[in-house]
């Protein structure tokens, strides 16, 4: 699988989480550099496995159609995969000194891997998450549950947020997923389009979601 990565449009998914966090926890909104593929030769899904030194323990299946980044950050203790909706290309790409990305309401998915800390669970980290969005005007929890994910529990975060002129168009959806492997503490964050809901790349997102192993 051709893997890139590219720092002006990380620059860019930094820029957007940054315009939209709430206390250290903010939405992902992510903008990622596609894969260039020609149309003739773009494969239904494309099977993901780790790069070469990326401490990664999961596996998955995604559209071929879908952009496709790979992060390693500090010093390679954290890691990110972002996965976005075609419509990202057609998003000028910002210079590295631009701080406020292109508003759009592309769906994404974005899996960060970051060490784990004393004490902390994934149901830690909705119960703080969901104290910080109930304080935000922005926010409205919707729901949150537990699941498992190949055999590993894992606890669920659901809710919306409003429109702004600097970052969203349109009400957005959020599902954030966490659970714990070995040392490591995994986040599935899916962004979505309220009036998408149910679309396309939704349909997308659960094939991608089913196909999830989590591998030694």
């Amino acid at each position: 699988m051709n893997k890139t990565t590219s720092i002006h449009i990380w620059h860019f998914l930094l820029a957007s989480v940054a315009a939209v966090m709430l206390a250290g926890c903010g939405v992902m909104a992510s903008t990622i550099t596609p894969t260039p593929q020609s149309p003739t030769t773009m494969p239904p899904y494309i099977h993901y496995t780790a790069s070469e030194g990326f401490n990664i323990h999961l596996e998955f299946d995604y559209p071929g159609s879908w952009t496709f980044s790979e992060e390693m950050q500090e010093g390679g203790l954290s890691m990110v995969v972002g996965l976005g909706n075609p419509r990202f290309r057609t998003l000028p790409t910002p210079f590295p000194e631009d701080s406020h990305p292109t508003p759009n309401d592309f769906g994404s998915v974005v899996i960060r891997i970051v060490p784990s800390q004393p004490d902390q669970t994934p149901n830690t980290k909705v119960e703080s998450l969901k104290q910080s969005y109930n304080s935000h005007f922005r926010y409205k929890v919707l729901n949150d549950y537990k699941i498992t994910i190949d055999g590993y529990d894992a606890s669920v975060l659901e809710y919306q947020v409003e429109p702004a002129q600097d970052d969203y168009p349109s009400v957005m959806f959020n599902r954030r997923t966490f659970f714990m492997v070995k040392d490591q503490m995994y986040e599935i964050h899916f962004t979505v389009a309220e009036k998408e809901r149910g679309g396309e790349f939704e349909k997308g997102y659960e094939y991608f979601f089913n196909s999830l192993k989590i591998v030694p």
